[in-house]
């Protein structure tokens, strides 16, 4: 399998769901592809006017063919996550987020068609980011990052990630 055929395979895995924009560009980087999705939780009484309680959840998965250094493409991510995909994704240019919001994930997906170094999947492993906005009363954002190997057929995640691991085994 080829990187251009898993990276169909799982843009068309999210198609479903997310909304898809090929190519996208951000800050200093251009990705494969960007899948957003959100989904809105209410509870109200009778009627909508009395509602109790709202939920506004967001995913963006950022998908990317490297061939390079992907210890150095981490940790240019990460500093997009702090000087772009906060500010503008997730807080639409404010402070913080909407009232409503609950979480965001940002997950990247990497697919490695000339396999990982032992270093690389140590930098997948240890990968973090998690911000909380006013104490939790505005949510909080979490990173989620894997790798895919296709060399030895293997993917790797950090901690966050850990059940995106597990479901992206079936595409090998």
């Amino acid at each position: 399998m080829t990187a251009a055929e898993l990276l169909e395979k799982l843009v068309d895995s999210y198609r479903s769901s997310f909304d898809i924009t090929r190519p996208f560009e951000l800050a200093d980087s251009t990705y494969d592809a960007y899948a957003a999705f959100n989904v809105t939780s209410a509870k109200y009484v009778l009627v909508k006017k009395a509602e109790l309680w709202r939920a506004n959840c967001f995913e963006h998965v950022f998908f990317k063919c490297v061939s390079g250094d992907l210890v150095q493409e981490l940790a240019d991510f990460s500093g997009a996550i702090a000087t772009d995909i906060s500010p503008r994704l997730i807080c639409g240019g404010e402070k913080y987020p909407p009232k409503n919001h609950m979480y965001s994930y940002i997950t990247v997906l990497y697919i490695c068609e000339n396999g990982c170094t032992p270093r690389e999947i140590r930098a997948v492993r240890r990968f973090r980011y998690y911000k909380n906005y006013l104490f939790s009363v505005r949510g909080y954002a979490q990173a989620r990052a894997v790798a895919f190997d296709l060399k030895n057929s293997r993917v790797y995640g950090n901690r966050a990630a850990r059940p995106l691991v597990k479901a992206y085994r079936k595409f090998f």
